[in-house]
């Protein structure tokens, strides 16, 4: 079975068919652009897209050989509008009625954003357990449950199969680090979760864990979650309930 079907059998259900159409999207970029420096060709020009919970998506990324833009160049521009780190030239960024460029960096990233980027999406000195609780923490939300039993329930809904303490995070199998990364970034509770390149340098089965987590998280229980996956590999990006080519 190839890699793609694989990611197909976990990631079943909520096809863009069963989407229920709001006011609002969850998540939505408005006709974004973002310039290119000192009157280069722009990086992102007119991007549009719709996300809504309940559903996972990929942006596809891809060398364009007539600008000479990179899909990395264009990965790290949309990281940097859709986290709100990086201001569009023009359009919006909108989490569902509100534009993320006029919410406060601790409200759009301590509870409305869950973001796995590539780099420094652990403490890896923390074990399992602590690196949500720091997450926790920095959002400066209060919390219904003790922390450190919600840092537990989270850790086990993504799939995360080893000792939740005394084991540095760094120390782990990269899989289990991914995992990891995946539950703090939506123990704020954030409905909305942003990942750059989830499964790169995993291996297939490693591959097929992650996407079982993002799948459950998408489809199932409460809050269900809207799924972002940026990535530039087709196989993967074809395994997304909706796909979007940027």
């Amino acid at each position: 079975m190839t890699l793609a079907s694989r990611i197909d059998r976990v990631l079943v259900g909520g096809g863009a068919d069963d989407v229920l159409f709001k006011t609002y999207p969850t998540f939505a970029l408005n006709k974004v652009t973002l310039a290119g420096t000192k009157g280069r060709v722009n990086v992102l020009d007119n991007v549009e897209f719709a996300c809504y919970a309940g559903h996972s998506y990929a942006l596809l990324l891809s060398d364009d050989a007539d600008s000479g833009l990179t899909a990395d160049v264009k990965r790290r521009a949309l990281m940097g509008v859709m986290t709100g780190l990086v201001q569009p030239t023009s359009g919006s960024v909108m989490n569902k009625s509100a534009n993320i460029a006029e919410l406060e960096p601790v409200e759009l990233r301590g509870h409305r954003l869950g973001i796995v980027p590539q780099q420094h999406a652990l403490q890896p000195y923390l074990d399992a357990e602590h690196n949500v609780l720091y997450a926790m923490e920095a959002s400066n939300r209060n919390f219904l449950k003790p922390k450190p039993v919600i840092a537990r329930e989270l850790l086990a809904k993504v799939g995360f199969s080893e000792a939740t303490t005394g084991v540095a995070v760094g120390k782990l199998p990269e899989v289990q680090q991914r995992l990891v990364a995946i539950a703090r970034a939506i123990s704020t509770e954030a409905e909305v979760l942003i990942l750059d390149e989830p499964t790169r340098g995993l291996n297939d089965d490693d591959t097929v864990t992650v996407f079982a987590a993002l799948a459950k998280l998408a489809h199932s229980g409460d809050p269900k979650h809207c799924v972002i996956v940026l990535t530039a590999s087709r196989e993967i990006a074809d395994a997304a309930d909706t796909l979007f080519e940027v």
